[in-house]
């Protein structure tokens, strides 16, 4: 959806990070969890498409909904507004019918995650877009290239099919230094090529050829001042059917060499609706919108929610998918084990995080004052000591450790340190009781459908056929955190005796070297 070809058109800017990457990221620079805006429309119906049923449906946003919590995403999703297009490229719009079991299921899920619901006034993808403008998020998610024009600046195409998945990311700033185009530019190559609020486009001018003409900036001149001026101000139509005119002139003479070769086309300004160009530079939306106060009192407490860290209502969201789901009360406990139990740890940590001492860059001027420099000094200590453990801060984290032990470490792809750590069955035994309170154990023992691997959120790896905590008691976890929650265990790991090479080891290493040719 959006503009046509517009991906391929800016495909030289695109870089490849996976989710988890994004998230490691956010947490390590911002000491918080990554914050998204995501269009739900377009996010449900890519979740949708595999399978059949509002139960099985809604099963796949649940899993989706468990690799959120797991990396410790914080998610607002956006709806579309009452105010939205009755048609999309002369076509009426199926919207989505949040008002079936399906839709009011949807919305009771993101409030046991204790995930961010937001109305648009219209079109979902230009609220996402404010928000981002707005800082409300970090990134879109979403696969309609109009978010691009509506503003955004940070967008990730696809929701990952697998863990550690490179997803397509593309910000403004890599499109116009890879490409040349800015938004403004975006918006003509929109109008020209044909988007979902006007397809006519041109006859003969293709993606590429709109590319090219942009590259010659007739238009900004132009879409400044409406940007400048607002969308209340009339637009001038001698001002615009000169910009179609100097484009005119553009095809026919190549005068600027903006174009690979002259071409015989007359675009005529009467056949473009110029409008959508104000609509892509000053959307209708709700967010941001000072004059409404109960606008504004919504926007602060999404603003709160985004901020927060929190756990999901266990008690209830278990109730929940037993209800919605039909699995017995031993599966879902089951499968909460396999799906949550991960997150549920790494986000205990998260929310122990110890707050780091806040960088500054050092100042070299000699007039830096005997006090100022020790404590300067001083904080340049604490950060060489980061890793370094003390007995105060032993005291104070690994008290009732739920860390049993290290047990391995590697670089993950994006060049973060992770260990493998061993969980106290303790903490398991905790999370599932917390699950069961609400559970029936009488229930829906005959009508379960076992769907063990129809889930993209975790995979385990094993078959648990005795004890589902021995699937999830090991897992690996970001050893900066670890250093931080248990510097004790962590020194005790990297203070190891190392393995030395057995005698059979060295038997296997001598029976790989080949024997020498022998002689003819």
């Amino acid at each position: 959806m959006g503009v046509v070809d517009l991906w391929k058109l800016i495909a030289d800017s695109e870089k490849k990070y996976s989710l988890e990457q994004l998230s490691n990221w956010t947490e390590i620079k911002k000491e918080r969890g990554l914050r998204v805006a995501i269009d739900v429309a377009l996010w449900t119906f890519q979740a949708r498409a595999s399978v059949v049923g509002d139960s099985s449906e809604l099963r796949s946003v649940f899993f989706r909904f468990c690799r959120l919590y797991e990396l410790g995403i914080r998610p607002v999703f956006v709806f579309d507004g009452p105010n939205r297009p009755k048609k999309k490229r002369n076509k009426i719009i199926q919207t989505m019918p949040f008002e079936t079991t399906f839709g009011r299921g949807l919305k009771g899920l993101i409030r046991l995650f204790n995930f961010s619901m937001w109305e648009a006034y219209g079109e979902a993808e230009a609220e996402c877009a404010m928000l981002e403008r707005l800082g409300y998020v970090d990134m879109v998610f979403t696969g309609d290239s109009d978010v691009l024009l509506f503003g955004a600046r940070r967008v990730v195409r696809h929701w990952p099919s697998k863990r550690n998945e490179p997803l397509s990311c593309y910000d403004q700033t890599w499109i116009t230094d890879m490409t040349g185009w800015d938004r403004s530019d975006l918006i003509l190559v929109a109008l020209l090529r044909g988007c979902d609020y006007d397809t006519s486009g041109t006859r003969g001018v293709g993606i590429g050829l709109s590319g090219q003409l942009a590259k010659c900036h007739f238009h900004r001149a132009l879409m400044d001042d409406i940007q400048r001026f607002g969308r209340e101000t009339p637009l001038d139509e001698e001002r615009v059917q000169h910009l179609f005119d100097s484009l005119t002139y553009e095809l026919h003479n190549n005068s600027t060499k903006n174009l690979n070769r002259r071409r015989n086309v007359d675009l005529d300004a009467k056949f473009f609706d110029f409008s959508i160009v104000q609509d892509f530079i000053h959307p209708k939306t709700n967010i941001g919108i000072a004059k409404d106060e109960g606008l504004m009192t919504a926007a602060k407490e999404l603003e709160a929610n985004l901020d927060r860290r929190h756990e999901p209502d266990w008690v209830n969201l278990a109730a929940f998918a037993q209800l919605q789901f039909k699995w017995p009360a031993d599966y879902v406990l089951k499968r909460f084990s396999a799906l949550l139990y991960p997150g549920y740890m790494v986000n205990s940590l998260r929310s122990r995080r110890i707050p780091t001492v806040p960088i500054h860059p050092l100042r070299t001027s000699s007039s830096v004052s005997n006090s100022q420099r020790s404590h300067v000094d001083r904080k340049q200590r604490t950060l060489d000591e980061f890793y370094r453990a003390t007995p105060r801060l032993h005291q104070m984290s690994e008290k009732g450790s739920d860390l049993v032990q290290i047990s391995g470490s590697k670089i993950a792809s994006d060049n973060i340190k992770l260990y493998r750590v061993e969980w106290d069955k303790s903490s398991w035994e905790t999370f599932q009781n917390r699950l069961k309170l609400k559970l029936d154990f009488q229930a829906f023992h005959h009508d379960v459908v076992i769907d063990d691997d129809d889930d993209e959120a975790v995979e385990c790896g094993e078959t648990v056929k005795t004890d589902p905590f021995l699937v999830v008691k090991r897992q690996w976890v970001d050893a900066a955190q670890i250093h931080r929650i248990y510097p004790a265990a962590a020194l005790k790991y990297q203070n190891r005796p190392k393995k030395s090479v057995t005698a059979r080891q060295s038997m296997v290493d001598s029976f790989l070297v080949l024997p020498p040719k022998r002689r003819k």
